[in-house]
């Protein structure tokens, strides 16, 4: 088996950990070419910052299992490894406490403006802090809505009560009694972004949800509200959240995804005083970096040993393999 990555110098301890009568390649891939040089015989590929397409998927001659390190898939053609037979795994337990921590930091960080008043302080521009402190939201009492009401939009939610807020969230897939459950009251997209003082996406990215959040939605804002993603950056229409931001919708906006990662560097988002920007780093601790590894290791020993994984992406390919439960 190999482990693709599109970055050198890769580390496989943790994998081998529950891999240890496999033989493990960790392989730097660049480009396609280099990836299907690797990866052609592989029984099974782990895959670390790399786009697989269809082409390279097709190429794989003896694969049975494709492993994500994280949660979003968005970066694998999953339709085509489900045509070849693949199952592919990921990891949607594994980080949902330091998602969940991120968000927040966003939250606070846009409401006490935390980056412009430590501006002010280290530049000595200590007088002229007050004139960043508006709007300045009390967050106790406010209203959050969470958009998709997962693991993770579940974990920010039970913070969320720690500070007495009033929880709404938009999620189609999910019964009325489970939102109710953790306090929190479904309602419409459009009404969430209207009733809403924070905004915290959860979204996974598909072709269903590909800018699933836009110029409609941005209008219906208040004015002091804040606008939060820790999915996926292109489940929001960026260049309709920069018009909102520029033309005052809202108030401002926490983002540690962008629709092009990394953003240009004359990207506006970037330069925006009421934007705080992280480099897509929400799921990253200690623990987890460690962690998501050993259970893509896990995943991949399951397959191969004939037994279902626990996560498994595409579940119509178990039409046609086999897995004991």
């Amino acid at each position: 088996m190999v482990v693709v990555s599109a970055f050198p110098g890769l580390q496989i301890g943790p994998e081998r950990e529950a891999l240890a009568d496999c033989e493990v390649e960790a392989v730097h891939c660049p480009d396609e070419a280099t990836f299907i040089a690797a990866a052609r015989t592989a029984d099974a590929v782990i895959v670390r910052g790399l786009r697989l397409t269809a082409p390279m998927i097709e190429a794989l001659e003896r694969c049975r299992v494709i492993a994500a390190g994280g949660i979003g898939v968005d970066y694998i053609d999953v339709d085509a490894a489900t045509e070849r037979g693949i199952v592919v795994t990921n990891v949607p337990d594994v980080f949902v406490e330091e998602v969940a921590n991120h968000a927040w930091l966003l939250i606070l960080a846009c409401a006490k403006k935390l980056v412009p008043l430590h501006q002010c302080v280290v530049e000595n521009r200590w007088r002229e802090a007050r004139s960043v402190m508006r709007p300045m939201p009390r967050v106790t009492g406010d209203t959050l809505g969470l958009v998709a009401f997962g693991n993770i939009a579940r974990a920010v939610a039970r913070r969320a009560h720690a500070f007495g807020m009033r929880i709404l969230a938009y999620d189609p897939y999910v019964p009325a009694e489970v939102m109710a459950a953790y306090g929190v009251a479904p309602v419409a997209l459009d009404d969430l972004f209207a009733l809403s003082d924070f905004v915290s996406c959860h979204v996974p990215l598909t072709r269903q949800t590909y800018h699933l959040i836009g110029e409609a939605q941005f209008r219906r804002m208040k004015p002091t509200a804040y606008f939060i993603n820790t999915s996926r950056g292109a489940v929001v229409d960026e260049a309709a959240l920069i018009r909102a931001l520029r033309e005052g919708w809202l108030a401002g906006a926490g983002l540690d995804v962008f629709e092009k990662e990394p953003p240009d560097p004359d990207n506006p988002l970037l330069h925006m005083p009421n934007v705080v920007c992280t480099p897509h780093s929400a799921s990253v601790s200690d623990w987890a970096n460690v962690e998501r590894w050993r259970r893509v290791g896990q995943e991949v020993a399951a397959v191969l040993a004939g037994r279902r994984p626990k996560a498994v992406v595409n579940p119509a390919v178990l039409e046609r393999v086999h897995l004991a439960v």
